[in-house]
C-alpha cells in the first residue's frame, strides 16, 4: 500500500545534534527536537488537496528556531531547515520524485547536516507508492 503524499505545510520531525559551547570547557553534543513544515521548493503546478506537492529537494523550515540550553551558545548557528532526500520511485512531479510520509529529510546538525528527519504528515486521501 502507498504512503500519504506530502504537500505544503506538512510536518517534518527528527532529532538534531548540535555542538553547544558552555562558558568553560569543550563543546557538548546536544540533541534538540527538529519540527518543521514543508514550505519551499514545492511544485508550482501540481496540487494535492489544493496544496502544492512536495518533492525530492523540497525545503522545510524549523520554526521557532533551535535555541541552545542556557548558558550555552552554538558553535555553529543552525540553518533551521531540512531538505527532502528521497521520494517515490514510481511517481514524478516536475521530473522529481513525489515526497511521501516516511521519506528521509536531511536536517541541520553539527558538524555537518545529517539525514535524521522524516516527513511525518501528509494527505489524508492521496496515497503514493
Amino acid at each position: 500500500m502507498g504512503q500519504p503524499a506530502a504537500r505544503q505545510n506538512d510536518q517534518v520531525t527528527g532529532t538534531d545534534t548540535h555542538l553547544c559551547v558552555p562558558p568553560s570547557g569543550p563543546p557538548v553534543p546536544t540533541p534538540l527536537p527538529f519540527v518543521s513544515l514543508l514550505q519551499q521548493a514545492l511544485s508550482g503546478d501540481v496540487f494535492i488537496n489544493g496544496l502544492p506537492a512536495a518533492t525530492q529537494d523540497s525545503i522545510s523550515k524549523h520554526t521557532p528556531p533551535h535555541i541552545p540550553p542556557p548558558p550555552m551558545t552554538f558553535s555553529k548557528p543552525p540553518t533551521n531547515q531540512g531538505k527532502v532526500l528521497v521520494g517515490s520511485q514510481t511517481v514524478l512531479v516536475n521530473n522529481k520524485p513525489l515526497a511521501r510520509v516516511g521519506d528521509a529529510v536531511m536536517t541541520c546538525n553539527d558538524p555537518v547536516d545529517a539525514p535524521v528527519g522524516t516527513i511525518a504528515s501528509g494527505s489524508p486521501n492521496v496515497l503514493v507508492g
